[in-house]
């Protein structure tokens, strides 16, 4: 989720004071949206490189693939955090490369199945990955934990992805 990677890119470099990239990896098209905003608010001009934008320290890549993150992990960050969006074949073997893995879920009924199919590597969690609640209830969180047998942490709620708080803090603390 696009909204986890900003804020978590924004603690890195907020709170964290670290070099921090933020690898669009889908087709989604947020960050050509988030940057229109982001240069309205910064009022950013000038020449610029294409899908590339900073906000408050972060560097972000739209429309990234393998050279974007070459490029990134020739430079100058400290923490690249890639948003791959929904859980496809034609992404999973760079996101297994990543040192750091988070798969989030929504845990809402109707999603529970895909969720959990998702969760499961060859029939059985990975215990090295961190997996994240999006959406749904505390009940169905804690049953998929119980089933699966790794825990799952919720996201907590955060109206504004660029404003971090010490509740958040103290959340990123614990999962990172």
């Amino acid at each position: 989720m696009t909204h986890l990677c900003v804020l978590m890119a924004n603690y890195l470099t907020g709170a964290g004071q670290r070099r921090t990239a933020v690898i669009e990896w889908n087709d989604h098209g947020d960050f050509r949206r988030m940057e229109k905003v982001c240069a309205r608010r910064e009022n950013v001009t000038g020449e610029k490189e294409e899908n590339v934008f900073k906000a408050l320290g972060v560097t972000y890549f739209g429309r990234g693939n393998a050279d974007t993150l070459a490029g990134c992990m020739n430079g100058p960050y400290d923490d690249i955090i890639i948003d791959f969006g929904e859980a496809a074949p034609a992404s999973r073997a760079e996101w297994l490369r990543c040192q750091v893995r988070m798969m989030v879920a929504a845990f809402s009924e109707w999603q529970l199945e895909d969720a959990s199919g998702m969760m499961e590597q060859n029939g059985r969690p990975c215990r090295s990955w961190i997996y994240l609640a999006a959406f749904g209830s505390e009940w169905t969180r804690r049953e998929v934990e119980r089933q699966l047998g790794v825990p799952v942490f919720r996201i907590p709620f955060s109206a504004d992805a660029f404003r971090i708080d010490r509740s958040l803090m103290r959340w990123f603390e614990g999962l990172l």
